[in-house]
């Protein structure tokens, strides 16, 4: 059977096997629709994972909401100073409410992987958590399949 997934370049086996591991935490949670604290997730990630985050202040935090709650509508998503990292928590909080089963996340070549999902509705929350979780273990994404479309990525 066919999934949805995202493809992506792998050049560090290690790097993958921490990405696996939390893969398959994430799954365990999701399908047992039971989160353990946001905190506890910090354990599977190591420093330089955790740098492709954003780590705001409170006062980072509210001064972005300002800005963008006075930004006009249609150029809140094309306004480059509004543009920042996923929030490492929020990530999570994404995953917990995607309508979609997490599947696998495997190699399909020598240097390829996929993490594999399937949607129960759409709009079922995109694949944007799960663009963060492969990145941050410094992959590159080179294809996607989220159920518009198949894209494929110019590097």
């Amino acid at each position: 059977m066919e999934y949805f997934f995202l493809e992506f370049q792998v050049d560090d086996s290690k790097r993958f096997n921490a990405l696996c591991q939390v893969f398959n935490e994430i799954k365990k949670d999701k399908d047992n629709n039971s989160w353990r604290n946001e905190e506890d997730w910090l354990i599977f990630f190591d420093r330089k994972a955790l740098s492709h985050f954003w780590w705001p202040s409170e006062k980072e935090r509210t001064e972005y909401f300002r800005r963008w709650l006075a930004t006009p509508v249609k150029q809140r998503r094309t306004d480059h100073s509004l543009k920042t990292p996923w929030d490492f928590y929020s990530m999570f909080d994404a995953f917990k409410n995607g309508e979609y089963q997490l599947i696998a996340c495997r190699m399909v070549s020598a240097d390829r992987a996929r993490l594999e999902f399937e949607p129960f509705s759409y709009p079922y929350g995109g694949t944007g958590a799960i663009q963060a979780l492969v990145e941050s273990f410094d992959f590159i994404i080179l294809a996607k399949d989220d159920g518009t479309a198949y894209t494929k990525f110019n590097l």
